[in-house]
Parts: structure tokens; sequence; C-alpha cells
């Protein structure tokens, strides 16, 4: 759409008004110029483009290309050149008591138009050299005045006619006097028209100098409204990260200590306290150690030293934070002094628009009078001309001189010389009005240049504590990671109760899976009995007619057993590792650390974890699991039965045998122990799901229901004596603060003095001065290195620096040739290094390549 627009658009003008001066330079590019960089390059006769500073809005902000050349910036810029134009609707030739005028510095924000202000660097630091005095011109003086010998002689009424005579003498003078009063008339008149065209000049610099302050000021509201989000949203983290840290370390005392935690709401129960299962006892006993309570297995030593560095880093943040809150409150200010601030700027406003109408009234009624005056002059020139040239030429006609046009001639003249009076009268008006604007200018601009270095400050203010914000964030975040190693100590008796539910549930797992291993290998070996009693009834039987090709040609196999089942199963070494301690539901630590929670677990999964004595414990000699994974293998290589089921076996039929089925009571023999394996596989297994039900019941909090209305009935006791209690203490507490409401009344003066006093020395106290390195902001320390010479024979200096690379500092900070510089940065800008050789690499940096350039306050140099 732009370039669509665009195409028919031959050149853009553009107005860039200067922020301490009210200057307005016009500029005027080609649509494919238009680019921050090249109204840069136009403003640099009036200002170095490194002291540049732009301004686009509203919202003000500095300008990019993208932005820039965008149809809607176009014309809110169009827009507010026609806003500016405040004398637009009146002529230099305009007459009238009232004539119709624009409004000066009316609100502009709703019709969305834009002005693009130009501010210096230097205006923004510390030493800002004062603006000039505003000269007007024509100066505030009289207006110089033409004489007699400045008139030209009156040209000849008859060209026929050389001859003087006294008659013409005498007419000759009374035209040049005529002639002078004129030119002086016409001198008042071109002054005043100059003079009110100088007063509306300056009036409306001064109407720049007001709007370019809007633009700053609403630039630093918008820093101190993010600096307020910004404090906000940190006060908010901190707060919630403080006190989760003040109440873990409370928690870890009393873990190590026992008693009342501080945050608790009851008696937190100490490691020494809780003692360990009598089977973890005996494996550390086992491994040459003595511990008997939880407090033996943690470091006691590591732990407190830890938790000390932790409580010494709280103190040094919460420090930090009151500071860094008091940074911020300095930065941003009080209400009540930025209102002053705005009362000020408000009144400079409506000096400048009484200026304005004063000028417009006074001016146009003494340019309209002066014009009319010379009107009146003229005419008299005119009818002083005739009336001469009728006394002409009747003396050529008649012969003899006539003193009749004398008397018409002297009552002209005396008309016109009184005329002249009151001209310089109005042109005194002028001069002094012109005075007082240029007065009021000089004022504007001593008033910016003050505000201005305010409003720098502010910034500057407001950029060191947000990246103090930055810091301390950091600082939080390594402190919640420090703490939590805290949570180890804290969540220790927890977590022992989860391990202990833990072991129960592996013991179970593995039991399940030996259990179900011999199930499956008992079932295969059963399977492989009667695929052996099948094929040898079908040899004794049918197979006995069978010609030798049957066994050697169709089916070489059909004398072969069934191939054996070899399972190369995982050795579950896991169980000997683990300690034994005991069933489910049946550990000493449960019915010591929970009490009525153990009775009503017991209860409720009694028929669930003890019906099966017979069942799931068939033997006592093997780890009280019947058959395991280990021995039903050896079984199976060893069976007293190898003479069916063994690998090398060939069936033969046996003459003697008859149909007596001995393979059919052996395998009926190992039906029974496969059924046996199966009922111990599946008990196993429901033990292992009770287990696991079990720890993720108690994970989610569950407890039994008596247990829930127990709990119930306790809390509701509780809450009717905290009441009562907390009735008590409130009309204790009603009364005494009532005593002490008129002592603190009588101390709130002095305290709010001394809090100002303390506030104020803080900030003073709170300014870092440490010398930045990885990263560079406004607000921080920088120092600056020589690193060669640029043009000019100036050196160049770079920033020192730890992979932030490409920072010099600006050529207007940089007095004689030191050794370094350290100053605070006031202000950057970023850059793309040109072709090398031109004004936009003016450090010799690759093509393309990123570089800032920091003015500094100079702190030290050496």
């Amino acid at each position: 759409n732009m370039r669509g627009n665009f195409d028919s658009i031959s050149t853009i003008r553009l107005r860039v008004l200067a922020a301490s001066t009210g200057t307005c330079y016009p500029i005027s590019l080609h649509p494919n110029e238009l680019s921050v960089a090249n109204i840069r390059t136009r403003l640099a006769a009036s200002l170095p483009i490194n002291d540049q500073i732009l301004l686009l809005g509203p919202p003000f902000k500095v300008p990019k290309d993208s932005l820039l050349r965008t149809n809607e910036t176009i014309n809110a810029l169009r827009l507010g050149d026609e806003e500016d134009d405040y004398f637009g609707a009146l002529s230099p030739s305009s007459t009238g008591d009232n004539p119709q005028r624009r409004g000066i510095l009316v609100p502009t924000e709703r019709s969305g138009s834009k002005r693009l202000f130009l501010f210096s660097k230097r205006a923004l630091s510390e030493g800002a050299p004062e603006p000039p005095i505003c000269t007007i011109d024509p100066p505030p003086d009289p207006l110089p005045m033409p004489t007699q010998s400045d008139m030209p002689p009156p040209p000849p009424i008859l060209p026929s006619e050389t001859q003087s005579t006294p008659l013409r003498m005498a007419l000759e003078v009374y035209e040049r006097q005529f002639m002078l009063n004129m030119a002086k008339g016409r001198a008042y008149a071109d002054g005043a028209d100059l003079r009110l065209a100088a007063c509306r000049k300056c009036v409306s610099e001064q109407a720049v100098i007001v709007q370019a302050l809007r633009a700053a000021v609403s630039n630093l509201a918008d820093h101190r409204s993010g600096a307020s989000r910004e404090r906000k949203q940190f006060s908010d983290e901190y707060t919630l990260a403080a006190s989760s840290h003040i109440e873990l370390l409370n928690k870890f005392d009393a873990r190590l200590e026992g008693g009342v935690d501080v945050i608790g709401s009851g008696k937190s129960q100490s490691l020494d306290s809780i003692p360990l299962h009598p089977a973890l006892v005996s494996a550390a006993r086992s491994a040459g150690r003595v511990m008997e309570s939880l407090l033996d297995a943690v470091p006691l030593e590591q732990e407190k030293a830890w938790a000390g560095k932790c409580r010494t880093a709280h103190e040094r943040l919460s420090n930090s934070f009151h500071e860094l809150d008091s940074a911020f409150g300095s930065a941003l200010g009080t209400a009540v002094s930025w209102n002053e601030y705005a009362q000020g700027d408000l009144a400079a406003e409506e000096s400048v628009k009484a200026l304005y109408a004063e000028v417009e009234d006074v001016g146009i009624r003494v340019r309209n009078s002066q014009a009319e005056r010379l009107a009146v002059l003229s005419s008299n020139h005119t009818e002083a001309v005739r009336i001469i040239s009728i006394a002409i030429k009747s003396e050529a006609e008649i012969g003899a001189s006539t003193n009749s046009a004398f008397p018409m001639l002297e009552s002209s003249s005396q008309a016109s010389s009184s005329i002249l009076p009151a001209m310089e009268a109005d042109d005194s008006v002028l001069a002094e009005l012109s005075k007082r604007v240029s007065d009021a200018k000089t004022e504007s601009m001593r008033r910016m240049r003050t505000r201005l270095r305010q409003i720098s400050a502010a910034q500057s203010a407001i950029a060191r504590a947000n990246s103090s914000v930055t810091v301390l964030r950091h600082a939080v975040a390594q402190q919640n990671e420090d703490c939590s190693h805290l949570e180890h100590v804290v969540e220790l008796p927890t977590s022992y109760h989860d391990f202990i539910t833990e072991i129960r549930r592996r013991r179970a797992y593995c039991a399940a899976f030996t259990s179900n291993a011999a199930a499956m290998i008992s079932k295969l070996n059963s399977m492989r009995a009667d695929e052996v009693k099948l094929r040898e009834r079908f040899l004794r039987g049918p197979g006995r007619h069978l010609m030798p090709a049957f066994f050697e040609v169709f089916a070489p196999t059909l004398a072969s057993s069934p191939a054996v089942f070899s399972p190369q199963l995982p050795d579950i070494s896991e169980l000997e590792t683990l300690p034994n301690v005991g069933e489910i539901g049946m550990s000493s630590l449960e019915s010591e650390n929970t009490g009525n929670r153990q009775g009503g677990e017991r209860t409720s999964n009694a028929s669930t974890l003890t019906d099966c004595p017979s069942i799931c414990h068939p033997s006592t000699s093997n780890d009280k699991h019947g058959m395991d994974l280990g021995s039903t293998m050896g079984r199976v290589g060893n069976d007293p039965r190898g003479s069916i089921i063994g690998p090398s076996f060939i069936v033969s039929v046996d003459d003697n045998s008859g149909h007596d089925d001995v393979i059919m009571r052996t395998v009926c023999h190992e039906g029974s122990d496969a059924r046996r394996e199966d009922s111990n596989a599946e008990c196993a297994t429901l033990l292992y799901e009770n287990a696991t039900l079990r720890q993720a019941l108690e994970r989610a909090g569950g407890k039994p229901p008596l247990l829930y209305v127990n709990d119930k009935t306790k809390q509701i006791s509780m809450d009717v004596a905290e009441k009562n209690a907390k009735i008590s203490s409130m009309e204790v507490e009603l009364a005494n603060m009532k005593l002490e409401l008129e002592k603190a009344r009588r101390d709130t003066q002095q305290s709010r003095q001394s809090q100002k006093n303390s506030a104020t020395t803080q900030t003073e106290v709170n300014q870092c001065d440490k010398i930045s390195h990885t990263s560079f902001q406004v607000g921080d320390v920088g120092l600056f290195m020589p690193t060669g010479r640029g043009k000019g024979g100036k050196r160049i200096y770079l920033a020192f620096h730890s992979g932030c690379p490409h920072r010099y500092l600006s050529s207007d900070c940089i007095t004689g040739s030191p050794d370094f510089v350290l100053g605070r940065i006031v202000y950057q800008e970023e850059f793309t290094a040109g072709a090398l050789e031109s004004d936009s690499n003016p450090f010799g940096l690759h093509v393309g390549t990123k570089y800032w350039v920091l003015t500094v306050e100079t702190m030290k140099r050496g």
C-alpha cells in the first residue's frame, strides 16, 4: 500500500522541531530516501549526528524506518504541520478589529497528529551549556527614519519647462516634505509588519519548546509506568520467595531441634525422635556404622553450615531489596513532586498562550493602524502633487504666479506631519512587545534546559533501578536453588515413610515376579509332559505298524521328544539387597509415626493383606515365598523323571509295559504342582498390586473414613477454641490500641521528617559505582581505554568488556588525550557500520557490524 501511494509522490516534506530552541528544520526527501539515517544526515549541519536524539509521537518513541515509512505516520506528520500553522488563517493585509484566528497549544492527541522532535544529548547532561539569548529582527529599538537628503528630486511637472522660478522652488519644497512624510510612514508600516512577523515566529518557537517538553514528559511517563510495573511484579515475586525461604529455614531448625514452627501451625517432630526400622539399623551395623534415628542419616554439620549460608544470603537479599525499593521510590518520585512539575509546565504553557493572544491583538491592531495611516499619507502626497501640478500649469498659462495653492498645501502638510507621532508611538508599543517576546523565549529555553536535565536524571535513576532488578532477580533464583537443598531435611520424615513403602512394594514385586516365573515354567513343563504322553501313546499304538520309511523319510522327528524349555530370565538379585522391613501394613514404624492412621489401615486392609497364609507361604524353608526362579530352574534340569523329559531321550516301544500309564500318574502329580504355583503367583501378584495402590493412596493423601471423622471433630474443637482466644486477645488489643493511638499521632510529624531525611541519605549511599563489563545500560559505570586514532587524529576509546564488544565512547565526552576515561552512561545509541572510510563507519569495523556510541558523565580521567 505504501509503495502504491508513494509512486505518485515526488517529494516528502517533513518538519523536525528542535526541542531546545524551537527552531523548525524543513526536510525534503524522495520516498525511496525516507529513513532515520537520512534525516539525521540532513540535520548534521545543525547538530552532530552523535549528539542527536529523535522522538516521534505521540506516543513518543525513538523512530524506526518501518514506522516512519507508513502512510499513517506520513499523514499524521502532515496533520501536525497543519495544526502548527497558527497564523495561516491571517494574511499580512488582514484588516478588522477582531480577525478570525486559530488557537495555539490546543490538545491534539484526539486528532491523531504526530510530530518529530530533535533533542541534544549534551542538553541532557550535567554540563549542558547555557542557552543563547534570543535576539529578534528588527531589534526593539527605534526604526531608522529617512531624511530630506534621502529624498530624490521630484520629476518635472512639464518636461518642456526647465527654468526654476520662486513659485516652483516653493512648491518643490512642499512636495519633498510630503514625500518625506510618506517615506517615514512607509518605514513605520513596514516595520510593523516585520515586528509582527518576528513576534509570531518567536511565539511559535516557544510553542514548539512547550510541545517538546510535553514529548519528553510523555516519554518519561512511559518509563515511570514500566518501572512501576517492574517494581510491583518483582516485589510480589520477592515477597513470595522470601516467605517461603523463612518458612523453610524455620522448619529446618525445627526438624533438627524440635519445637514449634514460627510460621507453622503446630509442633514439628525432630529427626532425632524418629527411630529407624530395626532392619535398617541392622543393615547399618553390617556396614560398620551406627544409625538408630533419622538424624543419624543426615550429614549434620554440612547441613547446618549450608543453612547458615542460606540465612546470611537471605538477610543480604532482604537488605538489597529494601535498597532497591528505596531507589525505585527516589527514581519514581512522589505524586506531589510530579504535580509540582506539571503545574509549572502548565503555567509555562499558559504564559505562551497569553503572549500569543497579546501579539495577535496588539500586533494586528498596530499593523492595521500603521497601514491606514500610510494610506492617508499616500493620499495627502497624491493630493499635494495634484495641487502643485495645477499651480505650475496655471503659472505657465497665465504667466503670473499665484499663491492660492499654498494654504491648501500648508493645511495638508500639517495634517500629514501630525500622523507621524502616532505612528512612532505605535512603533514603540510593538518594539516593547517584541522585547518581551524575546525575553520570554530566552526564559523558556532556560527552563527547558533545567527540565530536560531533571527528566534525564529521572530516566537514568529508573534505568539503574531496572538494572538492579535484573541482578536481584538472578539472586532470588539462586537463593531458591540454594534453599531447595534444605527441603531434603525438612521433607525427610515424609520421604522416609515413602521409602519404607517403596521397599515393601519392591519386595512384593520381586516375589510376584519370581512366583509368576515359577508358575509359567511349571505350566510349560506340564504342557511338555502331556505332549510326551500323547506321543508315546501314538508310538505304542498306531505307530507300531508304520514302516521305517515313515520314520526315516516322511517324518524324521516322528520318534523324537518335544524340545526342552530353557528360559534365560533375569536374575532377581535385587531382593537380596532390599532390607526386610516386614509385610505391608505390619510395620512398627507406622504404628509409631502414624498412630490412629495405622490402626485404621490395618482394619481396612486386614482381609486383603493377611487372608492367604497357606497359599502365599506354602514353604518356610525357601525365603518364606515357596518356589523361587533359581530352584525352579534347577528342578527342571535335574528332574527325577528325566527319562521322560530329558533332552536326548527317544521314545521306544516297551512290549512289557502294556497300557500301564506311569506317565499319566506323573503328569497328574505335575499338574498339582502347577496349580499350586499358579495360586502362589496369583497371591504374590495381588500383594504387589495392593502395595502399588497403597503407595499411590498415601501419596494422594488418602486416609480411612473413620480417621477423616476424627480429624474433622478435632479440627472443629480447635477452631472454636481459637475463635474464643482471638476474641479475648482482640479485646485486649483494642484497649491497648486506644492508648497508643494518641501517642502515635504526636509522633507522626517527627517520624515523617526523619524518614524523609533517612530516605535522602540512603538514596545517596545506594548508588552503585561498580564498573560494568558484561553489559552496558544507562546508569552503568564504564571504563574506556584508547585503542587507536580515528578521523582527524582523535583517539578512539573502547569500553573495557567481557563478551560485549563494540561499545565506543562518544567524541563529545573526550577532552584532550587521557589514558583512560571512567564515566556513568547517560545515553547509548546503536548503529550499523557502513562502508569503510565513510561517516557511518568511523571506527573501521567490518561492514554490517553493529556498534554502540555511549555518552557518559565523566567521573575520572587519567
